[in-house]
């Protein structure tokens, strides 16, 4: 699991700290604010630093019409992108990546692995152009001459984890399966494909990913979807010429002339193909069709924004209820009031935090409950009500007043 996460001079984020310390990252949380506070800057953020360790950051920039001179912050003249993943395991042994991210050359020129369990022990670091990896009890250390190697983002991306220290396994799989689906759309879904490891950052490999996931997946994923819309009876999936996938929803309705109703993507509401694209990465293996691993190190975090987008109000409280429950990590954005008042006020000062820009500009991030204002009207009110209680205005300025009184340490 994700404990913590820094990144500096990635476009508003400067000196960022998700969450502010001394907190850690719970299995769920939520991000407000005010549109252009930097809620999808931080979800995009966690994307890029995935991207870093499946050495895919070219491919990732293409997809999202970007250029590398488009990530650094304009309010700094640097070319380094600094960040930090803090990772646990279930045994309670941190793991801390650090590193640079150059956007000239593409790729990381410091990094640096910790493993914090009964002692700081670098497993990872470059030095002199040398990348020297802790081998295991029976492998030796490795060292590469990276100078003179070819490749993009951070040095996981070509490492054999199977030869080296064993938390650098599990690193990569954290990190390489990030999921930022901060493009989710309809139009997307509606879309047929022919390959889906995954669903796509806006839903565009959905019907593939379901078709390739094994029997016993998709019929959970089925079983899940109806807890949402009843009449669900099937979700089919069929290979079409040239390789390309169909899906469609079957629904089953008693009083019908013809009791099994079959619908293609391209009929189906809105809101079912959001619930269904959600449910596939929150309900199903680790959201990318792969069996769990043992211990859970097989969970990595997904990570959406504007979680509301296209659902029913009453459907709300099932799909909250299902992220707190979900056995991934969860990180959404919400303009919302509903999910937040299905949390309940303990999840709730923990897991809500406040996305804000301070007067330099920068996004910043605290727990919306520790705020004075807010944190008095929860003794009375609800999360959600609370937040329609509340001037989100002028809550970056009591934010910062508080930073000033009592500083991260």
């Amino acid at each position: 699991m994700i404990k913590g996460f820094y990144i500096d001079n990635f476009k508003s984020l400067v000196d960022f700290r998700l969450p502010p310390k001394p907190h850690q990252l719970g299995s769920f949380t939520c991000l407000v604010g005010l549109n252009g506070a930097g809620k999808s800057t931080v979800l995009q953020a966690f994307d890029f630093v995935g991207h870093l360790a499946n050495g895919q950051v070219g491919t990732w920039l293409k997809q999202r019409e970007w250029k590398a001179s488009d990530l650094t912050s304009r309010f700094l003249k640097k070319k380094l992108i600094q960040f930090e993943l803090e990772v646990t395991v279930p045994d309670g042994t941190l793991i801390v990546w650090s590193g640079s991210f150059n956007t000239t050359e593409m790729r990381c020129t410091a990094e640096t692995v910790v493993v914090n369990s009964e002692g700081d022990e670098q497993v990872l670091h470059i030095k002199d152009g040398q990348l020297l990896v802790s081998g295991t009890d029976s492998k030796p250390s490795v060292q590469y001459p990276i100078r003179s190697m070819k490749y993009e983002g951070s040095t996981l991306s070509f490492i054999d984890v199977r030869d080296v220290h064993p938390a650098l396994g599990v690193l990569k799989h954290v990190a390489a399966n990030l999921r930022s689906l901060d493009l989710l759309s309809p139009q997307s879904m509606r879309r047929r494909a022919k390959e889906g490891t995954d669903i796509g950052y806006g839903g565009e490999r959905l019907g593939a990913f379901i078709h390739g996931l094994p029997l016993k997946e998709k019929t959970a994923l089925t079983e899940a979807l109806k807890k949402f819309y009843p009449k669900v009876a099937e979700l089919s999936t069929t290979a079409l010429r040239a390789g390309w996938k169909d899906l469609r929803v079957v629904e089953q309705y008693e009083s019908a002339s013809l009791s099994r109703l079959e619908s293609d993507a391209r009929q189906v509401n809105d809101g079912l193909l959001r619930v269904l694209a959600v449910l596939s990465q929150v309900s199903v293996s680790d959201g990318s069709g792969h069996a769990v691993q043992p211990n859970g190190l097989g969970q990595s975090c997904v990570l959406f924004d504007e979680i509301e987008n296209g659902i029913n109000p009453e459907l709300m409280q099932k799909l909250v209820e299902l992220l707190l429950g979900a056995e991934r990590q969860v990180i959404v954005t919400t303009h919302s009031p509903l999910v937040l008042n299905y949390l309940p006020d303990e999840v709730a000062k923990e897991a809500v935090l406040l996305v804000y820009r301070n007067n330099a500009g920068h996004t910043k991030v605290t727990r919306l409950f520790d705020l004075p204002s807010t944190q008095k009207k929860l003794a009375l009110l609800g999360p959600g009500e609370v937040f329609v209680d509340t001037n989100l205005e002028a809550l970056p300025a009591e934010a910062m007043l508080l930073d000033l009184i009592s500083p991260a340490s």
